[in-house]
């Protein structure tokens, strides 16, 4: 079977800052070399760890939503139709992909490759007008569209699904848990990297396949959230800061490394409320910096590894220094409205 592109398709996102260096991937690490189930394991994890530091941080974050923990996908993001249903389904154009295994939509009675047909009583099912209107590359539209009504959906109260289940209809009705606001996704890439664009958070399939275990992950992720909670995307908009080549220059490049330490720093308390153990953010780069190479890492933009890595251990030093409270540990950046970039 020809393997299809990835089904959540997101190449039109563009990173908050400036990207990790693409570096060409090779052997197993390659996302077009991964079958579609490989596929949907990775955004399974993906999802599952996002879920979990979106919902563990919420008492912390300004900008809340009600997160149901799944995925969907749409039948018009594969390129290849035929193996899309082979293995998937698609009783409609619509299904869900990936369910985070405690989640509220999995508790409700969600399952995976169930087809939504309809939310609230409404069909699901976009007009050309709107898709248009969507700001995203042609194939994603649906899925973006689908996105934000169930988003609103769900915070507007429990939200009834209409699904098909071997040929039989079905409503499963979904009451949403408090998270941080950001959607949590895989990209479609052979290059490593993150980004965020001040509402998702994606990464590369070789990013993922280079982590050593969900701390790991946890770190990358907790990083690119960081950018999205503290609105940096806002912040160097508004800073004037340019993108592309312009970026690594003068001030723009120092109020882009500002958010990156900034995300760094935040990402400490965000892994630690969740579980996930925050030396694997100087685990990771220290052995990405160690294989990759320091050069990768001289953009003006970024710190290098070993700068990176004592700056976590100092913010870490300094969490193991506070006092945690019942709800979890309240990160210093968070606790009040971010300034502006100067």
């Amino acid at each position: 079977m020809r393997r299809a592109a990835c089904a959540w398709a997101i190449a039109g996102l563009m990173a908050l800052a400036a990207p990790l260096p693409a570096i060409a991937a090779s052997g197993p690490s390659k996302a077009s070399e991964w079958s579609l189930g490989e596929l949907r394991a990775a955004d399974v994890r993906v999802l599952s760890v996002g879920y979990r530091l979106a919902t563990a941080n919420a008492p912390f974050c300004r900008a809340i939503e009600n997160a149901a923990g799944m995925t969907l996908h749409h039948i018009g993001q594969y390129p290849d139709t035929d193996a899309a249903r082979a293995t998937f389904g698609f009783a409609s154009d619509y299904a869900v992909l990936a369910l985070v295994a405690d989640g509220p939509a999995a508790r409700a009675g969600l399952r995976t490759d169930d087809a939504i047909v309809s939310l609230n009583g409404m069909p699901l099912a976009p007009t050309a007008e709107e898709l248009a209107a969507i700001d995203q590359v042609a194939a994603y539209r649906p899925i973006a569209w689908a996105d934000a009504r169930i988003r609103a959906a769900l915070d507007q109260g429990p939200a009834a699904l209409g699904i098909l289940r071997g040929g039989e209809p079905v409503t499963v009705t979904v009451a949403g848990t408090p998270a941080c606001r950001s959607r949590f996704e895989l990209r479609p890439s052979d290059s490593y990297g993150a980004s965020a664009d001040g509402d998702i958070v994606g990464i590369t399939g070789p990013m993922l396949a280079f982590m050593a275990d969900d701390d790991e992950l946890a770190a990358i992720l907790a990083h690119e959230l960081s950018h999205n909670l503290l609105e940096h995307r806002r912040r160097l908009n508004e800073a004037g800061v340019q993108r592309g080549l312009m970026q690594q220059l003068g001030r723009n490049a120092r109020l882009t490394l500002a958010t990156e330490i900034e995300a760094d720093r935040l990402s400490v308390w965000l892994m630690a409320n969740a579980g996930y153990d925050p030396r694997g953010a100087i685990r990771f780069w220290t052995r990405y910096g160690r294989q990759r190479g320091k050069g990768i890492f001289s953009a003006p933009t970024h710190y290098r590894w070993k700068k990176r890595v004592r700056l976590f251990e100092d913010e870490l030093a300094t969490l193991q220094a506070s006092v945690q409270e019942p709800r979890g540990w309240y990160p210093p950046l968070l606790a009040e409205p971010p300034a502006p970039l100067e």
